[in-house]
């Protein structure tokens, strides 16, 4: 249901409140992300992203619901610290307000993948940036995948780093989590029914481990031409750290090769490759605008994060468009988009399972480190 200009203003409080000059009623969008705690960044990132398509939307009028009355946009933003339980309380917190007509998060698999239910039995929308595969490959019909899975994105920088560039010396390295675990087993499956290829070294750590040691050596002993790291950012950039502290000159690939993953690796990026929705140097007139206003606004470049989220506002004010400031109606008119055009590449709502996209880039970080495009897959 929709919310009053008074109301709107107190939810200003936990979440935001656009600067265009409001309409009657406003459609109230909800968020799920780390905004506290280690990976706050993916957090700052998302909810940028999020905000400036907000921002934008309710700039140009704000949205014509299928009444013809006006209405804005309004986000509400709840901290899941980057945990399962308390994303799960996040969560039903969010979906309890019945303003809340839709929702986008988590971005973490391990806080998705075991919440799913709480947003079907609210009968509400979801998109993700989660990636693990058995998200939207579930039985759940609420939730929609706002980029490629961890599958296609295995695939496709195997296909690149194995097929094209033929490294066939392949050694695995995967955080102890859902994301991590799903990520290692498509490699081992792909390896061997593709390439021929089993894994010369498998190690795995603790999601949160800050000493790495025992598993640099390990894998700087074996030698891989390529190790594939599937993780999370900080005990990537400090495995990276300590191996090429120990003198392997193999290359690395990892998930999540953004700019958070290359500060933290302190100079040691150059040559890093990886798999990705997107990146912000993407050469076309869509992304350059979109990177453009996300400077301008924040100072920095956008994440492969952001545009999930940015697309998915835009997307989700679209649904609101065609099918009302429901939480039914939103959920009814994405199952029936055939087609939508976002910055990152055409997404497809109604797809099996809520596979949305498909698109994966593959990037490599320069001696600037600046991450560049060197294979696209889809």
């Amino acid at each position: 249901m929709p919310k009053t200009i008074q109301a709107l203003c107190t939810a200003a409080l936990v979440g935001f409140t656009p600067a265009a000059v409001l309409a009657d009623d406003v459609v109230t969008l909800g968020l799920v992300g780390i905004m506290t705690g280690p990976n706050a960044q993916n957090g700052e990132f998302v909810r940028n992203g999020a905000m400036l398509a907000v921002e934008q939307v309710n700039a140009k009028g704000g949205l014509t619901l299928p009444d013809g009355s006006k209405a804005t946009l309004a986000l509400e933003v709840v901290d899941d610290q980057g945990k399962p339980d308390i994303g799960l309380n996040a969560i039903r917190r969010l979906v309890s307000d019945q303003d809340v007509v839709a929702f986008m998060g988590p971005d973490f698999s391990g806080i998705t993948f075991p919440t799913l239910f709480a947003g079907e039995e609210a009968g509400i929308a979801q998109i993700t940036s989660s990636i693990a595969a058995k998200i939207t490959n579930s039985d759940y019909e609420h939730i929609f995948g706002g980029r490629s899975n961890d599958g296609q994105w295995m695939r496709a920088l195997l296909d690149y780093a194995v097929g094209d560039k033929g490294m066939k010396s392949v050694g695995l390295s995967f955080t102890n989590i859902e994301l991590g675990r799903s990520g290692k087993d498509v490699a081992v499956e792909y390896l061997k029914d593709n390439f021929d290829i089993e894994p010369l070294v498998e190690v795995s750590h603790s999601y949160g481990d800050k000493d790495l040691t025992a598993s640099a050596a390990q894998i700087a002993q074996a030698n891989p031409e390529l190790l594939v790291n599937w993780g999370t950012q900080i005990e990537a950039a400090l495995l990276l750290r300590q191996l090429r502290g120990l003198g392997w000159n193999g290359v690395f690939a990892f998930n999540a090769a953004d700019d958070i993953f290359s500060s933290l690796a302190q100079g040691q990026s150059e040559g890093v490759i990886g798999p990705q929705n997107w990146v912000w140097t993407v050469d076309d007139n869509q992304t350059q605008s979109f990177v453009s206003a996300y400077k301008e606004a924040y100072g920095n470049n956008p994440s492969p994060h952001s545009i999930v989220y940015y697309d998915g506002v835009r997307l989700l004010a679209e649904a609101a468009a065609k099918g009302g400031d429901s939480r039914s109606g939103i959920l009814t008119a994405l199952k029936s988009m055939n087609a939508w055009e976002g910055i990152q590449g055409d997404y497809t709502p109604s797809g099996e399972g809520g596979n949305m996209i498909s698109d994966v880039v593959i990037i490599e970080y320069d001696s600037d480190i600046v991450p560049q495009v060197v294979g696209r897959f889809e």
